[in-house]
C-alpha cells in the first residue's frame, strides 16, 4: 500500500512538471546565467526548476545556438552529441584555467591560503571542484572551514562589542567613520564600510538633536 501511494505521488509530481510551460526568453536567461555560474544546482534552485531541466536546456542551447533555441528536440544525433561533448569539455577546461590563474598567488603560499581562496569563491564554484583542481583534500578543507568560521565569528562578535562600547561612550554621536578611526587607533584593521555594516546589524544609528526654532 505504501509503495503504491509513493508511486502515485511520484506520477502526480511528474505530470505536474509536464504541465509547466516556460517562455523562451525565460529559458534563455537561465541558460546564459548557468554558464556564468558553475554551480548548476544553485541556479536551478533559484528559479525553481529541476537540475535535469536546466541541463537539458543547456544542451539544446549549445547544439542549436540562441537563434534556434527550442526545447522541442531532446534526442541528439551522433554529430550533435560530439559537438556537445566538445563544448562541455572546452568550458570545463576554461573554468579550470580561470580557477588556477586566480589562485596562483595562493598556491605559492600553501594550504591555509588556498583554503581561504576556496572559501572566498564558493559562490561561483563548488568547493569540491576547486579542491579537485587545486589538489586539496576536501575533508581537510571542510575541517579548516568549520574552525575558520567559528574563529571568524568570535572575532566579529568582539569587534561588535567594541563598536557598541565606542558608540555608547560617544553618547550615540559617533558615526561609522569616527568609530573606524577609534578602532584603527586600537590596532583593528577595518574599513568604514565594514564598521557601518556591523552598526546596521546592531541597529546602531546616530542620534541627531533637532534644534528648536524660536518664535
Amino acid at each position: 500500500m505504501l509503495r503504491h501511494n509513493i508511486k502515485i505521488k511520484w506520477l502526480l509530481t511528474f505530470m505536474e512538471a509536464i504541465k509547466k510551460h516556460y517562455k523562451r526568453n525565460f529559458k534563455l536567461k537561465i541558460v546564459k546565467l548557468s554558464f556564468e555560474k558553475v554551480k548548476l544546482e544553485d541556479v536551478a534552485r533559484e528559479f525553481n526548476i529541476t537540475y535535469r531541466t536546466l541541463w537539458n536546456w543547456r544542451r539544446i542551447y549549445i547544439i542549436n545556438g540562441e537563434e534556434n533555441f527550442s526545447v522541442g528536440k531532446t534526442k541528439l544525433t551522433a554529430r550533435e552529441k560530439k559537438i556537445y561533448d566538445l563544448e562541455i569539455k572546452t568550458r570545463k577546461l576554461n573554468t579550470e584555467f580561470k580557477i588556477i590563474k586566480a589562485a596562483a598567488d595562493y598556491l605559492q603560499k600553501g594550504p591555509p591560503f588556498i583554503f581561504e581562496y576556496i572559501a572566498k569563491n564558493e559562490q561561483n564554484y563548488s568547493s569540491y571542484m576547486m579542491c579537485k583542481i587545486l589538489g586539496i583534500d576536501l575533508g581537510s578543507y571542510n575541517k579548516w572551514k568549520n574552525e575558520y568560521v567559528s574563529e571568524r565569528q568570535k572575532w566579529k562578535n568582539m569587534v561588535k562589542e567594541e563598536i557598541a562600547s565606542i558608540f555608547i561612550s560617544s553618547q550615540k554621536r559617533y558615526g561609522s567613520k569616527r568609530i573606524t578611526a577609534e578602532l584603527q587607533r586600537s590596532g583593528y584593521q577595518l574599513s568604514s564600510d565594514t564598521v557601518l555594516r556591523y552598526m546596521r546589524e546592531l541597529n546602531l544609528s546616530v542620534s541627531v538633536k533637532k534644534c528648536k526654532t524660536r518664535t
